[in-house]
């Protein structure tokens, strides 16, 4: 329903008397008066209220390295994250293609009289010896069948040639490098002990493999049984079939190249398996003990699957225990933590990865009909948790610039506590640079006017109000930060504020006014019968959503637009009747863009009108919880904060779902913003997530 605002209860004052406004400031909590030039009367002869200033002292922390322990970095690029990421992937050296000697081995060899010298057995000759190491190499282009060695050295088998290692002498401070055939004989288990290095261009095949040292497989590695010991590195490059079962003990390093097949694969505390990207892991049971991650290397969206029956955790936290660009396709997940697992938004659940036989593994999958030409994705940059206050705290609102983005923080519940803070995303790196609170005003959201911050939100004194703080080089300083808070006559709490030329345009729970940005004297009031919301403003037109009642549940929500030039509000361009919103205390964002708005409308999603005409619409469906609360716009895609639902990001034209991610450790996301590439969330209790849209 359109209509004209005939009807709307509004004051206004001439702007020339502020021409010359001198403002008297006073220390502490005294309250500041601006004496106006002359007073006119509006509206039945009721006088707007002037503008009453208060100063009062905040605390500013700048300590950058302190703050920014509250940051979790995910991903591959800092230094501080929490995850074990990922180790150097080894790589085998080239085959010596002259080896440089100084003996021939052949019949007169002995290994109790060998020399410290490099020896060589030459292509065609045969021997069985005990062979000893003195820090010295062997090359191996003949057969060499070992009955014993002692010592240390480096033994190469150069291509063409062969070893017969015996599986009873576990490798000891032995080096081996094969670009032939290493031949493992007897039936102990082949061990490679700490202080070893066994690499192989090739295959490796022999029923009981365990890894104390470094293992490189140049193809596959079959056996029965695999174990990575404790502290020990295993890298193949095609794959791993183990057939009965393959564990990484504590602190354990796997790399696998393309496929891993084990009915059972347990990883104990601090273990990291390494799958590259499009590569297969195929298990019936995979155990993830204590903290333990798997990582998938590779690019932007360039998934890797695990494909396990049953998947059994000790662990909530499985942020830092699965990364990457991972689809886990299972049955089962075991859940043994006692908490509600938070993954990350590059993880997907029995998705759609098709992969083609390739490498080592089979095909997985059903290959699609046809490739998508955009292919959309988040992925998860950062978490800032929340500022220890003692009580609940949750951010509201989150502005940016250039590389920087300002935090606003309330206090849920009973009390009254704000804070901002000032965060730096750099080549995906995020830090706080510098942190502002105070004890007794809540701050629901807030605009970066220049030099300084000016927040709107309310204190149990006073009610709504805006509050300004300077800032310098971006951030607050600690020896000059002085808080001004300006009154605003007529509601409880102010929910919105924003800039428009000389003005601020602010709303509350009582309505919306219009302030000299300098002066901070009211110009224009509207009341509305219930809460004021939101406002935007698109340079030519802006909007405000305001409900219809005081209803405590849910009430009717309108828009009102005016030009951006009426800054009185005194000739509404369109009324739209929009939908119930509810809760009526959450947030309702409004993005105004030429004859389109979009609009937050709680539990009733996300709407688009056009000419005040509703066009498109999307709502969270099976999720009686989540409610819209935030969004911002682009060219292509409308960002969605969904409270419980978590993130959307929408189609621009129909509000079609192109990706999602809910956070399940958040409370409510509040507010989204978009700073190039980068996402900010403000996620409530569960501070602030950080993403990076991908488009491929």
């Amino acid at each position: 329903m359109n209509r004209h605002l005939s009807q709307a209860n509004f004051t206004l004052r001439n702007r020339n008397p502020f021409a010359t406004l001198k403002v008297a400031k006073y220390l502490g909590l005294a309250a500041v008066v601006i004496s106006l030039a002359s007073c006119q009367q509006d509206d039945g002869g009721v006088d707007l209220p002037q503008a009453e200033l208060t100063k009062s002292s905040v605390i500013v922390n700048n300590n950058s390295a302190e703050l920014s322990k509250r940051v979790t970095m995910y991903g591959k690029k800092s230094s501080t994250i929490v995850t074990r990421g990922t180790k150097a992937i080894l790589t085998m050296p080239e085959a010596p293609e002259s080896p440089q000697y100084d003996a021939v081995m052949d019949d007169n060899y002995q290994g109790w009289a060998a020399e410290a010298k490099d020896y060589f057995l030459p292509a065609g000759s045969t021997l069985t010896k005990d062979v000893q190491f003195k820090g010295n190499t062997y090359y191996i282009s003949g057969e060499l069948t070992i009955n014993n060695f002692w010592g240390k050295g480096t033994l190469i088998v150069l291509p063409g040639g062969k070893v017969n290692y015996p599986s009873h002498m576990p490798m000891h401070e032995l080096n081996v490098y094969s670009y032939g055939d290493f031949n493992i004989t007897g039936e102990s288990r082949f061990n490679i002990n700490m202080g070893s290095t066994f690499m192989t261009s090739g295959d490796l095949c022999y029923p009981e493999i365990w890894v104390g040292g470094t293992l490189y497989v140049g193809d596959a590695l079959s056996a029965s049984v695999v174990e990575v010991r404790e502290n020990a590195v295993c890298h193949v490059e095609c794959g791993i079939f183990a057939d009965e079962y393959l564990i990484l003990h504590n602190n354990a390093d796997l790399l696998v190249g393309s496929y891993l097949s084990s009915p059972s694969v347990e990883m104990n505390s601090a273990s990291l398996l390494q799958i590259k990207a499009g590569s297969l892991v195929d298990t019936d049971v995979l155990y993830m003990r204590n903290p333990c991650t798997i990582t998938v290397e590779g690019g932007d969206m360039e998934y890797a699957v695990l494909a396990a029956d049953k998947i059994e955790i000790n662990q909530s936290n499985v942020k830092e225990m699965f990364t990457g660009w991972m689809d886990i396709h299972y049955q089962e997940i075991d859940n043994r933590s006692g908490s509600e697992l938070e993954w990350l938004s590059s993880i997907k659940f029995n998705g759609d990865t098709y992969l083609a036989a390739e490498g080592c593994h089979p095909e997985f999958g059903t290959q699609p009909e046809v490739e998508p030409e955009l292919v959309v994705g988040l992925e998860h940059i950062a978490q800032v948790v929340t500022p220890d206050h003692g009580h609940y705290i949750s951010s509201t609102c989150i502005q940016t610039v250039g590389e920087k983005a300002y935090v606003s923080y309330h206090t849920q519940g009973d009390g009254f506590h704000g804070c901002v803070e000032v965060m730096n995303v750099t080549d995906g790196i995020c830090s706080i640079l510098s942190f502002m609170e105070h004890p007794t005003f809540d701050f629901n959201h807030l605009i970066v006017d220049g030099d300084r911050i000016i927040t709107a939100g309310g204190e149990p004194k006073n009610g709504a109000f805006l509050g300004v703080v300077g800032l310098s080089d971006g951030i607050f300083q600690t020896n000059a930060a002085e808080f001004t808070q300006v009154k605003l006559k007529g509601g409880s709490s102010a929910s919105c504020v924003i800039r428009n030329s000389d003005y601020l345009h602010v709303t509350t729970n009582g309505g919306y006014r219009t302030l000299d940005a300098t002066s901070f004297a009211t110009l224009a009031s509207v009341n509305s019968a219930g809460s004021s919301k939101f406002i935007s403003s698109d340079g030519t037109n802006m909007g405000i959503i305001s409900l219809t009642d005081k209803n405590s549940e849910q009430s009717m929500a309108e828009l009102n637009v005016y030009n951006a030039s009426d800054y009185t509000f005194s000739n509404p361009l369109l009324t739209t009747e929009l939908d119930v919103i509810a809760p009526v205390n959450g947030k309702n964002v409004l993005h105004l863009e030429g004859d389109d708005a979009y609009v937050c409308l709680g539990k009733n999603g996300v709407k688009r009108y056009t000419n005040g005409v509703e066009v498109a619409a999307f709502k969270v469906g099976g999720d009686t919880i989540a409610a819209a609360n935030g969004l911002t716009v682009d060219d292509k895609y409308v960002y969605v904060a969904y409270g419980h639902g978590g993130l959307f990001v929408l189609d621009k034209n129909d509000l079609s779902v192109v990706t999602s991610y809910r956070y399940a450790g958040g409370k409510s996301a509040n507010y989204v913003t978009l700073s190039d590439d980068i996402l900010y969330v403000a996620y409530g209790l569960s501070g602030v997530q950080i993403f990076r849209l991908i488009e491929k």
